[in-house]
This record gives structure tokens, sequence and C-alpha cells, in this order.
């Protein structure tokens, strides 16, 4: 170890070498589906059936029976249960709308000498008000974002009227615009997604947790708005301030505390913190109209267009422009006037102590007055202005101290509980749990969405889904043999499911999705499909499968052909379900019985529970036929009752990782080992480290060895994958080689007979 003492002494020095493989995640399974109530598009972690009970209700229409019978299957096994609520609608549903929206802060300038009333976007302090909600056509969204929509100015509104938008071109004269991306909408509610805006004046924990103070949203589809209706505290179930001691999780304390570093110093006078926060019925609290909220998103940034942050990763520095902070931001596209932010002069507001001779203040009527202890001269230097002054500003401008409403209003009603575009609504919730490390799956499922948006084309239903109803007209274009193009029933259900697929095996690649098939191949209505004598196995049940999952070819996936009848208590009745939830609750037993690499199948790990029939009993050579196009069997035995008896994956291939226990054995060892390599992201790229990496990742192949996982491993990483010309590009190379352990699917038993003279030892040689 290098000496860092100069003269002589005794330097003691640590060298941490305790470092362990980071445990397996317990098993999380994804369900998604509709609902009667409970809140829409939020992932929420459901730890019992009772508990969605009294989140999401119990189903009255079929669509919510395949969602509610899924999570009930999932909930039979130890499976974290993370659901999502799918919104009933036309479109996206109907909490998002065909239109865009924005808010808009106005700004004034003020510097040493002028008057309260100047609005000269100059050197000095930056002061925005009170936003106005101004609603937007798509055309103007896509102009605005082009930068065709408006011409930003240097001069602001007129002081007197500086509230007061009545055209798209006023919106260059503002100094703050944040679109609304997600389209998202305000409900009778009032429902939906709010921003708040704070500057650093007030982040010391000392001082109260006072930025919000208020909620203002809206009641009318107006398309200029610049008075709010401000929310009773009544409405809400959290406090939205407090002391600096006070209650824990208000709203202002959540919004002061976004950014994991202290910005109280004149060094962040030129930064805000945006808040996006979706507020949405409480789940829990007897009040009816009472609304929880949830910190959707949080972005840390700068007006300055030069201002950079170093990367607290120890990685180069990046920008810390508010425009460029929340470019991943799925609700929101937030734009600052090039003129506050002297985008195009090349000026920077930081001067040579790093400190910015601009602030940027969000008037807030809690700032107006000093604090305790604190001179006018203090207070000037703090804010930026005088107490007057800023009172001036206030009054012409507006507070700050509250939430906004962010989309637009809607009266929308959920009687209809039209399906809508599925396939959207579908991307839209991916979209939301892509980042791994705040989501982490090891299993989502269907739940049977391909079939309900396939049969919300027919006729019958025209939008609607009921299960009760028979679709056989749709069925019967899947049972051509070799058809020339894809049937159109088999079209709609790959558009549902597709960006299930390509979650799970392009975007991610950490966990498996078990698909369905469309129910009405084995069901009519209530009657099976088998049960009418004029339709068979192969025409009316294998071709129908193979032509619905055709396009299907991964290992990511999982296919079980068949369906399950299951008792409803609340309509008083049997229903056919789709099969994906026992399935994903077979391997979540697999998971906490043995290990992810054991097959969820067979007597041992495949016996369902929980279910009265199935859609059809397959016989040995009808499960020959379906295991060859790579769907798993659902058989009954008569001793021992309803069991999985296939583990293929969709993979066409053959290779390892068409079958789902390798398949499983691998994904559980790359998170593993995924989350123990990451702790070694910027250490020096030496033989220590190169072996520390061997040493920690051996226990997890070991154990997966010891358990019959692995028949042997080899993992590299050394001088021969790791050459001057890798390390010269700051990259470290881990090479693992695995003899996965094969699933014995086909035992062969020979029986041979001899003579009573025959030696054994002789036939066996």
């Amino acid at each position: 170890m290098a000496r860092t003492i100069q003269s002589p002494g005794v330097q003691i020095n640590e060298v941490d070498l305790s470092l362990r493989a980071v445990g397996a995640p317990p098993t999380t399974v994804f369900i998604s589906g509709f609902a009667p109530k409970g809140p829409t598009n939020e992932p929420i972690m459901v730890g019992s059936l009772s508990e969605y009970e009294q989140i999401f209700g119990t189903p009255t229409n079929g669509a919510e029976r395949y969602f509610y019978h899924t999570a009930k299957a999932v909930f039979s096994s130890p499976a974290n249960v993370m659901v999502y609520r799918l919104p009933y609608g036309d479109n996206l549903g109907v909490d998002i709308s065909d239109d865009f929206s924005a808010i808009v802060y106005p700004v004034a300038s003020y510097f040493s000498g002028a008057s309260s009333t100047n609005l000269q976007f100059t050197s000095g302090s930056y002061f925005f008000g009170k936003p106005i909600h101004v609603k937007l056509t798509e055309q103007q969204y896509l102009d605005i974002l082009r930068g065709d929509a408006f011409t930003w100015s240097a001069t602001a509104l007129n002081p007197a009227t500086v509230r007061q938008i009545n055209s798209i071109s006023d919106l260059g004269k503002t100094g703050l615009v944040i679109l609304n991306k997600s389209q998202s909408t305000i409900n009778t509610k009032y429902e939906g997604y709010y921003v708040g805006v704070i500057d650093n004046t007030n982040l010391n924990p000392a001082t109260p947790y006072d930025n919000i103070n208020k909620v203002e949203s809206i009641n009318t589809g107006a398309t200029f708005l610049s008075s709010y209706v401000s929310l009773p505290e009544v409405r809400l179930n959290f406090p939205l301030s407090a002391t600096s001691s006070g209650l824990e999780g208000s709203l202002s304390e959540v919004i002061e505390n976004v950014g994991g570093f202290d910005r109280s110093t004149n060094a962040w006078d030129d930064t805000v913190t945006l808040g996006v926060f979706k507020l949405r019925q409480s789940v829990f609290s007897p009040n009816t109209v009472a609304l929880d909220y949830l910190l959707e998103e949080s972005y840390v940034g700068s007006l300055d267009f030069y201002r950079e942050i170093q990367d607290q990763n120890a990685g180069p520095p990046s920008s810390f422009f508010l425009e460029n902070v929340d470019d991943a931001s799925r609700n929101v596209v937030v734009l600052v006037n090039p003129y506050i932010s002297n985008k195009d002069t090349g000026n920077t507001w930081v001067d040579l102590d790093i400190i910015p001779q601009k602030k940027v203040r969000f008037l807030s009527t809690p700032r107006a007055s000093v604090f305790d202890n604190e001179t006018a001269a203090a207070y000037e230097t703090r804010v930026g202005t005088t107490t007057a002054q800023y009172a001036a500003f206030l009054s012409t401008l507006g507070s700050t101290d509250s939430i906004v409403a962010l989309g637009d209003y809607t009266v929308a009603s959920l009687t209809t509980k039209k399906i809508g575009n599925i396939p959207g609504k579908v991307t839209r919730m991916l979209d939301k749990v892509e980042n791994s490390e705040i989501y982490p799956l090891t299993v989502t499922v269907e739940g049977g969405l391909g079939t309900i948006y396939a049969n919300s084309f027919n006729p019958t239903t025209s939008g609607y889904f009921d299960d009760s109803v028979a679709f056989d007209s749709g069925v019967q274009g899947l049972t051509a043999q070799n058809p020339t193009t894809i049937p159109a029933m088999a079209q709609n259900y790959t558009a549902a499911v597709g960006p299930f697929v390509d979650f799970a095996a392009k975007k991610r690649k950490d966990h498996m999705f078990i698909a369905d098939p469309i129910t009405n191949i084995f069901v009519q209505g209530s009657v099976k499909t088998l049960e009418d004598n004029t339709k068979n196995f192969s025409t009316d049940i294998y071709w129908p499968l193979r032509n619905q999952f055709s396009t299907i070819n991964t290992s990511y996936v999982a296919l079980y052909g068949n369906c399950a009848k299951v008792a409803d208590i609340t309509s008083n009745r049997q229903v056919w379900v789709p099969f994906s939830g026992f399935a994903a609750a077979a391997m979540a037993n697999t998971d906490s019985n043995t290990q992810p690499w054991f097959a969820p199948a067979g007597f041992t790990r495949g016996i369902i529970t929980g279910i009265v029939d199935l859609g059809f009993y397959p016989k040995q050579t009808q499960r020959d036929a379906l295991y060859k196009i790579s769907l798993n069997p659902v058989v009954f035995f008569p001793n021992e009752g309803f069991v999985i008896f296939g583990q293929k994956t969709s993979q066409k291939t053959p290779s390892a990782f068409d079958r789902i226990n390798v398949r499983r054995l691998f994904l559980d060892l790359e998170v593993k080992t995924r989350d123990t390599v990451r702790s070694f992201v910027f250490e020096p790229n030496s033989l220590f480290t190169r072996t520390q990496i061997k040493n920690v990742l051996a226990p997890i192949f070991d154990l997966a060895k010891n358990t019959q996982g692995l028949y042997d491993f080899l993992i590299i990483c050394d001088e021969r994958n790791n050459t001057p010309s890798v390390i010269d590009d700051n990259s470290l190379v881990v090479d693992i080689y695995l003899k996965p352990v094969r699933a014995a699917e086909f035992i062969l038993v020979n029986f041979y007979a001899t003579r009573t003279s025959t030696n054994f030892q002789e036939i066996v040689s």
C-alpha cells in the first residue's frame, strides 16, 4: 500500500476484502389489466388478495375478471406482486387527452437601481410568478417543440397585464414553459398530474418546510386560464407543509429534499427544483374524496444554459441546464426563455468563484419577509431584492407556493368501460417500469389482454369485452393450415402482446413473459370447443394456437396451451380465465422451495390448485403436437390433479435456451452478476481488482453448481481477456462459461428379456 506520511510515524490503512456477492432479489410478478376502481397508470405493490380488493375492487365484467383471477392465482404463491391498472376509454384512456397543454410562468427581472416594474431580461435576479394554464392542439404542441409557434422575446409582458395571455405568441414573453408531454388530464375528482417549482432560498433543514402551501386545480376547459380552484385541506390526505421538525411526509418536505446534495448556499442561486406529482383518490382513507400524492418525477437544474455539474460517480461533468436535465421525463418538456438562459450569447452566469451572478426566484408568500434573526441586508443578498420590491413583484406576478394542474380538465365517464387502444396503453405502461433499478421484475404475465383486445373488434362487442359471448367467427380465421397471411384475430392479438415480448426480450432482458392463448380457441361462451362434435383438435385447437403464436420466437417468452375455469364469488358462477397467473405462481413457488433453475413443471413443482376445469384435456399425442410448437401442455391426472407438463420457451431454434429452467438459470445468474460487479465500476483496472471480481463472483456460480443448476463453470478475468487495448479503452472484461444442467423431460425405460443363464455383467459391459 502506498505511503502518504512524509516523516517517521505509523500509517494505518484499511483495505476492504470482505466484499460478497449480491443475493437474488425476491421473485416479483408484474400483472396488468382492468379494474372497477383504484389508481390507473401506476405500478403498485400489493401484499394480498384482500388488499387488492380494497384498492381495485372486485370484478364486474369479463376484462376485470381476467385481471382479478390472474392476480388471485399469483397471490397463492410467495411472490411479490406488482399490479398496474389500465384505464378504460378510447385511445389511451379517459385520463389521456387528445390535446396537449402547458403551464407557463410569467417572469420579471430586477437589478440594482431599476424600478420594481422593470421587466427587461437583464443581469440581476429573475422572479417567476404564478403560472398560466394553456390548452394546446397537437399542431401547436409540435410547433412549439420545433420552435415555430412563437418567437422568444427579451421583453416580458406588460407589467399591468403580466398574467394575461391571449395568444400562443404571448408565450415568447414568458420565462418558463412546461409542456404536458404525456397528455394527462384532470378529472372531476381532481385526480391527475400537478407541477411544483421551487428555488433554493428555503432549503436549509433548520427552516420550515413551507415551499408548497396549496394545491391549485382546474374545472374548466378554457384555452387560457390564470385562475385556479384551490383544493381545501379536507380533500387532501397529506400535509402540504410542516415545521423543520414537524410532520414527516409533507409535500413541501419531499420536494425540498429532492436532489441529494446541499443547494441552500449562494453557489446554487440559479438552481430550481421541479416536481411532477400524481394526485389520485386515496385507496385506504374512509374519505372517498380524499387525495393521496406520489412524486412521479423530480429534476434539479440551473436556468444557465452553460452550467455543468460534476458526476457524483466520478464520471465526466454533465449539463446542469434544466432543459437537458429533464430529457428522460415521460410527462414534461421544459423550455427556458433563451434571453434568460444566455443560450445564444455563449456566456455562463458563473464567475471565477463558481458563484452565479444571477439569481432565480420563484415567488412565494413566505419568502416576502425576512427570516428570524436575518437583517434586511442579508435578506437582499439572499433573495436578490428588498422585501418591498419582492412584495411588489409578488403582487404583480402572483405566488408560486402551490402545485398546479398540468393536464386539461375532462369530464369523461368510466361507466362505459370501453377497452380502447390496449397496445398504446401497454406501451405507455412498460415505458413507466423500464428502469430495472426501480422496478425489479422476475416474471410479467399477459393476464388475457390479447384476448380482450382481439375480441373488442368483434361487432358483437364493438369496443367492449364480455367473456360470456361466443366469438366463433373470429376464431375461424385462425384455423387455416399454413395461411399465407396472418389472420386478423392473430394480428390484433400480436398488437396487444407484442410490446410485452419486446420489453422482455429486447429492452430489459432480465425477466420472462408468460403469454396466454386466445381464450375463444378453447371455449365459446360457456361451451368448450371440443364438446362440439363438428370440431376436432387439429383444426380447432392446434392450428389456431400455431397461427396465433407464429410470430413469437424468443427464449424470454413462455406459452401454456390451455385456459382454466375458476369459481368467481362476485358473480356466483364459474368463469374461464387465462392461465398465465397460474404459471407465474408455479415459477414463484419453484423459486421459493428450490431454485429458479429447477423446471416449474411436473408432479413436484407443476401441480396447480384453485382451478376446477381446463379448456381441454390433451392426450399424449396432442401434448406431443403442442410441445413441438413450443406450447407447454396443462394436463389433468386423476390422482395428482391439474399439472403443468412442459417447460419450453417459445424459442424455435434448438439450443439450451429453448427450456425454461435454462433461461431462468441465466436470468438469475445475470442479475446477481450485474448487481455484484456494479460495485467495481471506477475501480482501478489492475490484477488485484480482476482477481477480486473473480473471487466475489465464484460463490454465485458455486451455489448454482452445488444445487443442480450447473455441471461446471469457468470465470476468466485476467490478462487473457483484458489486453492492453481493452484496458486503454477503460474497459474490464469478465468471460463466464457455463454448462447448464438439463431437465430430464423424456425418461426412456427399456425392458430386456434374457435367458436364465445370461450373465448380466456381460450384457451391460
